[in-house]
Formats: C-alpha cells, sequence, structure tokens
C-alpha cells in the first residue's frame, strides 16, 4: 500500500475496497473480485501491476481478458495513467499493451482465441491476471492457472453463472480470496454525491436503475449489487431448476417400464466432444463422452448401446458428419432418427427453428420438475450458459453455438445431447415418446 501511496500518490487515493483487493494480492494466492459496474476494478488492477514490476525483481505480469480492447483501452489505458501521474517518475517504458522495464521485469496483455498461447511465460515472481473473468474462456483461465503465478487475480461481473469465475464465489470458494463490491460500497453513494469520485457510479445512476429494472431484476442485483443473481434475465434455466434436477436425481432410481432414448451430439471439430445421452423416462441413465474419435467408432457404440438396453430411439444431429453417423445406423436397421436443428420447427408461430423449440421442451421440463440428470458440473455448466431471446415477430430464438463461444463458453455438447434425448415429440418422424 505505502507503494500506491508514496510513488503513484498523485494518481489517486484506494478506497476501502480498492484497499481490500490490494491487500488479498499481497496474501492471497488467488483472488477473486466480483463487482458492479463502475466500481473501479480495472483503476485498481492497474495500480498492482505497477506495484509489482517496480518492486520485485524478475517480476512479470500476464493480463489477458475477453478482447483486446479490454486489456489495451482499460487496463492499459489506466496504467498509463498512473504512470504519467506518478509522485515519483517510474522506471521503464510504457507502451499500449507492455510495460517494460527489463527482460526480466515486464507486464504484457493480449486477448487471444487459443488458450495455449498464454504458456510460456515464468517466472518466480509471476502475476497473472484475468479481466472480465465472467467472459473469458475456462480453457484461458486453466491456462493461467498452469503457469504456476505467485498469485492470480480474477476480477469482473456477476454476469455468467458457470465456469471458474462463477465457481470462484461458489463451489470453489475455498481455493479463492474473494472480494464483492456492490455499488453502495463505492465512494460516491457512501458520501451521497454525484461528484466524489468522477466515472464511478453515482446514487442517480443507481436510482435510474432501480426505476428501470426494479430491485429484484437480474440486471439490478448484478450491475448495481454486484450479486450473481439466480438466473440472468435471458437464462433458458436457472440454478435453482439445474439443482433441483440433480437432487431428483440422486433421489431417485431407474425408471423400470419406460422406453430407453439415446441423444447423439457428434463432435465437428476442435475439442469438441461426442456425446452419447442416454434416457430412460424423465432420467438421464448414462452419459458417455469421447474426444477424437471417427464416425465408424462412434457407430459401434452406439450399436452397442443399442443392443444392450433395447434403445427404441437414437435422435442424432444430422449436421456435419453427423449424417455419416446416421447412414451407418440406417444401414444396420436401428431407430434412428436425424436432427436438423435449423430445419422448420412443429410450431412456426412460436419458434425460429427447431433449436430453439427443443431446448424450450428442454427449459419446460425443468421448470415442471420433469428432468432428472446426474451431478455432472460440465452439463449444468452448459445449461446455464444457454440464452434465449424472443425476436420482433415474438418467436423464441437461442443463441447461436458461435455467439456462445464468442462469450467464452465451451461448445455446449452435453446439452445438445440433453435436449435430442428429450425433444418433443416429433410427428414427422413418426414416433410419440
Amino acid at each position: 500500500m505505502g507503494f500506491i501511496r508514496e510513488v503513484l500518490g498523485d494518481a489517486g487515493e484506494p478506497y476501502a475496497k480498492q484497499r481490500e483487493i490490494i491487500d488479498a494480492v499481497l496474501h492471497s494466492r488467488r483472488v477473486s473480485v466480483v463487482g458492479c459496474n463502475g466500481s473501479g476494478k480495472d483503476w485498481t488492477v492497474a495500480r498492482i501491476i505497477l506495484w509489482w514490476i517496480g518492486t520485485q525483481p524478475q517480476a512479470k505480469v500476464i493480463v489477458t481478458g475477453p478482447t483486446q480492447r479490454q486489456v489495451q483501452e482499460v487496463v492499459w489505458r489506466e496504467m498509463r495513467s498512473a504512470f504519467a501521474r506518478a509522485r515519483s517518475p517510474l522506471v521503464g517504458r510504457m507502451l499500449k499493451a507492455r510495460y517494460e522495464v527489463d527482460e526480466d521485469r515486464f507486464a504484457i496483455g493480449f486477448s487471444t482465441n487459443e488458450a495455449d498461447n498464454l504458456q510460456g511465460f515464468h517466472s518466480p515472481n509471476l502475476l497473472g491476471v484475468v479481466t472480465e473473468a465472467h467472459g473469458v474462456d475456462d480453457d484461458h483461465i486453466q491456462a493461467m492457472k498452469r503457469l504456476n503465478p505467485r498469485v492470480m487475480l480474477l476480477t469482473g461481473n456477476p454476469l455468467s453463472l458457470s465456469g471458474e469465475f462463477y465457481d470462484s464465489h461458489h463451489g470453489l470458494s475455498s481455493f479463492y480470496t474473494r472480494v464483492t463490491i456492490s455499488a453502495f460500497d463505492t465512494p460516491n453513494l457512501i458520501e451521497g454525491r454525484d461528484d466524489a469520485v468522477p466515472g464511478m457510479l453515482t446514487p442517480q445512476d443507481v436510482e435510474d436503475r432501480k426505476l428501470e429494472w426494479g430491485e429484484d431484476h437480474p440486471l439490478y442485483v448484478a450491475s448495481v449489487l454486484g450479486q450473481f443473481p439466480e438466473a440472468l434475465e435471458d437464462s433458458l434455466v436457472s440454478r435453482t431448476m439445474v439443482d433441483a434436477a440433480i437432487e431428483r436425481w440422486k433421489a431417485s432410481s431407474p425408471e423400470s417400464g419406460q422406453p430407453w432414448v439415446m441423444g447423439v451430439d457428434v463432435a465437428r471439430f476442435g475439442r469438441d466432444k461426442t456425446i452419447l445421452m442416454l434416457r430412460r423416462g424423465s432420467r438421464v441413465e448414462g452419459v458417455f463422452e469421447r474426444e477424437g474419435i471417427d464416425t465408424m467408432q462412434i457407430v459401434g457404440r452406439v450399436l452397442e448401446l443399442v443392443e444392450r438396453h433395447s434403445i427404441q430411439a437414437v435422435y442424432v444431429d444430422g449436421v456435419g458428419i453427423g449424417s455419416g453417423v446416421i447412414d451407418r445406423l440406417r444401414e444396420q436397421g436401428k431407430p434412428v432418427f436425424e436432427v436438423q436443428a435449423a430445419a422448420k420447427a412443429s410450431n412456426t408461430e412460436r419458434f425460429v427453428n427447431l433449436r430453439a423449440e427443443l431446448f424450450w421442451e428442454l427449459r419446460t421440463r425443468f421448470m415442471e420438475a420433469d428432468i432428472q440428470i446426474p451431478d455432472d458440473p460440465e452439463l449444468a455448466a452448459q445449461l446455464l450458459s444457454l440464452r434465449y431471446e424472443m425476436t420482433s415477430s415474438g418467436k423464441v430464438k437461442i443463441e447461436r453455438k458461435t455467439a456462445l463461444k464468442s462469450r467464452g463458453m465451451a461448445s455446449p455438447d452435453k446439452a445438445d445431447a440433453l435436449a435430442l434425448a428429450f425433444m418433443a415429440p416429433r410427428s414427422s418422424l413418426g414416433l410419440w415418446l
């Protein structure tokens, strides 16, 4: 704290919550900060980076975020401002997204599409920073962990309900020192003024959002109170729904007398997985996943399960290489049905396409407590990542996978297979389950 006060003093005094973050970085290996919008998280990160580089030998800082703009125009802009206004001149060169003293003391910031690009940085005094962590792919956060930083700092808003950042305040909270910042913790709200700290949330901002959204609205809970809401406004299902479905599964037994059904989501590329989801009645009875197998291996596994359980229907995503799986299963005389997610819904007045209809059926099952799923964190995270919207014509539309990935979320392979296994009755398929 002395460095920030004495060296960076002219660049601003941290308020209580910002001091709490700085203290956590001083005394913890992992720190996770969730806060409302406009609470000065990046202001604090910038000063922590300057302190880290300015006070330790062989000090390195790696900063990543969901976009280059966030890293360069937000975090580094704060760093450039503090560097220029420091009471005592700082050594080194401050560039657009790099601060360098020498080859063993530097900070570098970048966004990347490939988690492996974060590898190769090593130092006994390494600080890893993930800014806007709610929007960063978990693969990137795991890559940051593998650098074995002396300290890892995550900062973000409570705008995701799954992933490492969410878990750092929930299931993984014992591994993190956590800081939560509400609008009511910030200087302008504490002092009841709009100008105590320019650029931060003001009492008028909070009042406007309360009137616009209401205090129970997920966006108010997240962007003003700095808390993770039960569900985001556009979440397909809520955390409570998913947890309840898991508890029902734990408390139940296999449903005898019900037909077996299988949903198959075939991996298309990269790290996507082929998922086979078995259900009997309302209960998921098996989840099989493989990465990097060819279509004939998939067919072999499906045939094995069809014979073992006398499966009455196999619903396969027919996009891409899934068509090859479907053709071979048909040759074998198995009850396989091709599902084209982009095809027309049976209810074209309500749904944009078949994918929207299938996932809305899944949502209905969760809402009506008519589904039981195993305690699979990956499946739960994928379900909670799904979002929907209403088009201008009043039709339900599910967020595209490309948009999902742009938010840093993994491909929802297991959620897709679940939707296939529980797909609504399709008259066009000639099968009613």
